[in-house]
């Protein structure tokens, strides 16, 4: 799932309950597991100069990488997270570390051979999905057009709720077309600048 899905989906999920009032928490913990690979393009792409292309068919694989990605993307680490904020009895820490659990659950169905290793550090298996959030040649055309519906639909239902929700929903609205905007330029095969 692209991250301004998660954002959504962690505030529909989590923004009730015993865990409603814990707003930046959640949203803390929707984005933290994608913030390395935000990390990774910005160094490659603007530190270093890469290509799109190799940043996304060659450098993004290379096992370094991928360890850095798993750390923010490990169940055992999330699940030490969450045990912690239990014996804190911490409703903020309770509410990220349930976030990041979503986030990882959200993901983990939608990776092909861009797979995380959810397991780290106790295994680098990494489970290849046959479906893809991104990938036409596993669904991701489909699952694309889910996704955006399913962001415009829990964007409108946050605006329903009132604030910081209203705000959330709104602001995830304006990411998310800007973050179509730039993968449409670069998928749609315009040179680098």
């Amino acid at each position: 799932m692209n991250t301004p899905a998660h954002l959504i989906l962690n505030a529909v999920v989590l923004g009730w309950g015993r865990t409603g009032n814990q707003w930046l928490s959640i949203l803390a913990g929707a984005v933290l597991p994608d913030l390395p690979m935000l990390a990774f393009y910005l160094f490659e792409r603007f530190g270093l100069g890469q290509s799109e292309e190799r940043i996304w068919s060659v450098l993004y694989f290379d096992p370094d990488w991928q360890t850095f990605f798993d750390v923010f993307n490990s169940l055992p680490l999330i699940a030490v997270g969450l045990g912690v904020a239990l014996a804190r009895r911490s409703p903020a820490a309770l509410a990220f570390f349930l976030s990041m659990a979503l986030h990882v659950a959200g993901d983990l169905p939608l990776h092909h051979d861009d797979a995380h290793g959810h397991f780290f550090p106790f295994s680098n298996w990494r489970f290849e999905s046959p479906l893809s959030y991104w990938d036409p040649a596993h669904y991701g055309t489909w699952i694309g057009s889910l996704e955006i519906v399913g962001v415009i639909a829990g964007s409108l239902l946050l605006v329903r709720r009132g604030r910081p929700w209203r705000i959330i929903g709104l602001a995830t609205l304006v990411l998310y077309a800007l973050f179509g905007a730039f993968a449409l330029r670069y998928w749609a095969g315009l040179p680098d600048v």
